[in-house]
């Protein structure tokens, strides 16, 4: 299902959510914000700290004596989220990556699994994480603690069948694309869509010259971002290639200057390292964080697959979309999949609308190559960015409001 057919199902989505879940106020006033409600959240990488963050902030307006425990990143934890783990821990992406970390990983499980049942929060959310979270939903909710799961996992792309084991595990799934209810729908899950919130974080998002500003550089020059990812195998398999890249960049346009947001500073000290190497010093600007601040001021972008993407596209900047992942993890992914496109704009607009260099194609050459064309070929940059526009349209409703409210409706049983 393409964007424009997706409009008319975001409509009736919304206006029957609307009607039947309607916040009751005496109920929040007179009971739920005197109760010590609290909350246990699993966020698995950088994405699921931010959605974390904003239904966090969400629930604390209903909720402001609301206790939140789990595994969270830094985002959560400025607002008061205790995290039990370090969400490091759970970024590994791809089969034989996390098989490398199985052992680890089940053990972490297991003793988080017992850690929650004693405490018997009043709901859990697991953030995405699909493979770590799905068992430990399944085992919470056994022992009776209602389990709302944040971004259903990609169904539309490969294993929908997986659904049926799902609808044992979960009280509910918050979907973030309007094609996904039906679905969801079709094996009985309890399903909400509640649209993207990277798309209203957009809104406030400063101009060119006030994040250049921010950031301290020159807005009269033109900035290409570069976006390795946020798991250390995305950042290890990535950054070497990207580095090329960018060095082949910067002698075709050696005015050029490029800006890497990254997650932490493990990560930016990998990317100047590798820029001193190939001699880039001087046209590499890397920051921990700032990735609305460095989308804003680029002009186009070089990114790695997954949720950047879909960022990028919000701020309707051009771009071509590279990965690679470990033979074994490729080999397996390629046979189960539904989907010819890996890149969230290409699923959302269901043609190739964005270039995607995935495994041998992610090569510095071909790379290269495609990146002129979106620099240079303004039918090019006005494809993309006219479908951005549309795509941003869909995406932008309340999600964190959607959320709490579908989580207040299936696990804390207000309004019903």
């Amino acid at each position: 299902m393409s964007i424009e057919n997706s409009k008319s199902l975001l409509k009736a989505s919304k206006e029957a959510f609307i009607v039947s879940n309607t916040i009751n106020q005496s109920v929040h006033t007179n009971s739920s914000h005197n109760k010590a409600v609290v909350f246990a959240m699993v966020a698995g990488e950088a994405s699921g700290d931010t959605l974390g963050a904003n239904l966090i902030q969400e629930l604390i307006k209903r909720y402001p004596q609301a206790k939140f425990v789990g595994i969270g990143g830094p985002k959560m934890q400025a607002l008061g989220f205790e995290s039990w783990y370090p969400m490091e821990w759970l970024s590994i992406m791809g089969f034989f990556e996390v098989l490398k970390s199985l052992r680890k990983l089940l053990k972490l499980r297991k003793e988080l699994t017992g850690r929650l049942i004693s405490l018997e929060p009043d709901a859990f959310i697991g953030i995405d994480a699909p493979d770590f979270n799905f068992t430990l939903e399944k085992n919470l909710k056994q022992a009776g603690i209602p389990a709302v799961h944040y971004v259903g996992p990609s169904v539309w792309a490969w294993r929908e069948k997986r659904l049926n084991k799902i609808r044992e595990s979960v009280s509910g799934v918050l979907v973030l694309f309007p094609f996904e209810p039906p679905i969801y729908q079709r094996y009985q899950i309890p399903v909400q869509y509640v649209g993207h919130p990277l798309a209203a974080k957009r809104i406030g998002a400063l101009s060119k010259v006030d994040s250049c500003a921010k950031l301290q550089l020159d807005d009269r020059l033109s900035y290409t971002a570069v976006l390795v990812g946020s798991r250390s195998s995305e950042i290890e398999q990535m950054a070497p290639v990207y580095l090329e890249v960018v060095e082949k960049l910067h002698y075709q346009y050696p005015e050029m200057q490029f800006v890497f947001p990254v997650v932490n500073e493990h990560a930016k000290i990998k990317i100047e390292e590798l820029a001193y190497k190939n001699n880039v010093t001087s046209s590499i600007h890397c920051f921990v964080g700032h990735m609305s601040d460095c989308l804003q001021l680029a002009d186009q972008a070089l990114v790695t697959s997954g949720t950047a993407s879909l960022e990028c596209a919000l701020y309707e900047l051009p771009m071509v979309i590279a990965i690679k992942v470990h033979p074994i993890s490729y080999w397996i992914m390629k046979r189960l999949a539904t989907t010819q496109w890996v890149g969230l704009p290409n699923v959302l607009e269901q043609k190739n609308l964005v270039t995607e260099c995935i495994q041998d194609r992610a090569n510095a050459i071909e790379i290269f190559q495609h990146m002129t064309e979106v620099i240079e070929n303004q039918t090019v940059r006005a494809a993309q960015i006219s479908a951005f526009k549309k795509q941003y349209q869909v995406l932008n409703v309340d999600s964190a409001k959607l959320a709490a409210d579908a989580i207040d409706q299936w696990a804390l049983k207000v309004n019903q």
